[in-house]
């Protein structure tokens, strides 16, 4: 902890570090403008042979997921949008933003748009060049919003995974918090949070609307040490406490129960994350696929849907909201047999956090699963690097991918089957929390949503891996 607090405190780290970030994003987007094509079986391996499809999909994403969980919004510390949408806002109009803004719903709102539209509708995540359109646009909006609203309102208020980060990140072992909450009470200079520190590239005040010192939970701060330097550069009396926010350990614990109840943009979002788990885990296994999409697969007949685009829709609406929604209901309308006097809306945002840890635990099985599938495509793609020439000499037969070994895979599969029976372990724990907290008399009924919601990842993944 001390070497990361004394390196973001260096001049310019994490500014070096998201530059370069941002000349390799530009140049995979360049790659990926270079390769297209309307053929749904040459897209399902060009996504493979493509390198920036490769990158951005297959571990770029997964490392999202995986470093949120186990170090918390680090990402957001070297993310080259925060730099671009920083310095938009330093020389823009620095407008007050707008209560629709701040209420949240828009960060759902883009996240609903991308899963529906992007990748259900447009296959963002296979077509390279309709990825190269997304990750520009991101870029995009990022500086526009900057121009246009005060502080870093994109970060906070607009960007498509903010909440994701914040929510996995509960799981983090490590945090940014103040060491001496008197030093704070005592400071009077509050560099942190000075109006006149707001446009600086470093030794700023913070740009989300937080105060160092009522940093409780994960969900928010992007971890950008700006308040840290702003807090050393104005220690005129060498304060030994000083600078006093900074990375520290958490007692996972601690920092798991600090945020139980969701607001209601986080619920919606947090539901149809949970579908789009149940898909990315689910579709792994031939055979659960088909189970998971007999339902889709039946009404698009029965409604006689020929265009892919509404198909997408469609099967978007079943899998990421009609399929968790009855999920997330089961233990609630059990519990109201049960003349449990409890309110749908307090049910779903208290509740949510026992989803929670299950839904992290199958996106970390998925990104690994993702990481380790993708292997062998690097011994071709570099050859070619956007990919066209590669797919087309796979689907003929003349270039063929090397298989992992079997002591690999069975190490994959034993590592996702820890992984989600630790995540349904948390679950129980988070109910029991949560039925304290609430008063739950029928409290064995909530624990449904660890045994059923787990029970779709654990038993598909030893019967598939097994």
């Amino acid at each position: 902890m001390r070497l990361l607090n004394k390196l973001i405190t260096l001049r310019y780290f994490s500014q070096s570090i998201k530059i370069v970030i941002l000349l390799v994003l530009m140049l995979l987007i360049i790659i990926g403008f270079s390769a297209d094509s309307n053929d749904s079986a040459t897209l399902k391996q060009l996504r493979n042979f493509n390198l920036a499809n490769l990158i951005i999909w297959s571990y770029w994403w997964p490392f999202l997921v995986v470093s949120s969980i186990f170090f918390g919004r680090i990402w957001c510390m070297i993310c080259p949008v925060e730099l671009l949408t920083s310095l938009a806002a330093k020389l823009g109009l620095r407008k007050e933003r707008p209560g629709w803004l701040k209420s949240g719903w828009l960060i759902t709102f883009l996240y609903v748009f991308i899963l529906f539209v992007g990748i259900n509708g447009f296959a963002i995540h296979r077509n390279p060049r309709y990825m190269a359109i997304y990750l520009l646009s991101i870029v995009c909006i990022s500086i526009i919003i900057g121009a246009i609203y005060r502080k870093n309102t994109f970060c906070k208020y607009v960007c498509p995974i903010g909440f994701l980060l914040g929510l996995y990140s509960r799981f983090s072992f490590l945090g940014w918090r103040v060491k001496e909450p008197n030093t704070c009470d005592t400071c009077k200079d509050k560099s942190c949070v000075q109006k006149s520190n707001l446009y600086k590239i470093r030794q700023k005040s913070c740009q989300l609307d937080l105060y160092p010192q009522n940093i409780t939970d994960n969900s928010s701060c992007i971890l950008c040490g700006g308040c840290r330097q702003a807090c050393e550069s104005t220690n005129s009396k060498q304060d030994e406490s000083r600078p006093n926010p900074g990375f520290v350990r958490l007692k996972v614990k601690n920092n798991i129960f600090t945020k139980l109840e969701l607001s209601s943009p986080e619920l919606i979002f947090t539901m149809i994350l949970s579908g789009f788990v149940v898909y990315e885990i689910l579709s792994e296994w031939s055979v659960t696929k088909s189970v998971l999409m007999f339902l889709p697969k039946h009404v698009n007949t029965w409604l006689a849907i020929d265009n892919p685009f509404l198909s997408g829709m469609l099967r978007s609406i079943i899998l990421y909201v009609f399929v968790p929604t009855m999920i997330w209901l089961l233990p609630f309308g059990l519990s109201r047999l049960f003349r449990e006097k409890i309110s749908v809306m307090t049910y779903l945002k208290t509740f949510a956090a026992g989803f929670i840890p299950i839904m992290a635990s199958a996106h970390l099985c998925k990104a690994l699963l993702k990481t380790t599938s993708r292997i062998p495509y690097f011994e071709h793609v570099f050859s070619n690097i956007n990919g066209l020439q590669n797919t087309h000499l796979f689907l003929t037969g003349q270039i063929s991918l090397f298989q992992l070994g079997q002591m690999p895979q069975l190490m994959i599969s034993i590592l996702s089957v820890l992984i989600l029976s630790s995540g349904i372990a948390i679950s129980m724990f988070t109910i029991r929390k949560v039925n304290e907290k609430i008063n739950v008399k029928n409290t064995s009924i909530m624990y449904l949503i660890p045994i059923v919601y787990g029970s779709l990842f654990l038993v598909s993944m030893l019967l598939w891996r097994f």
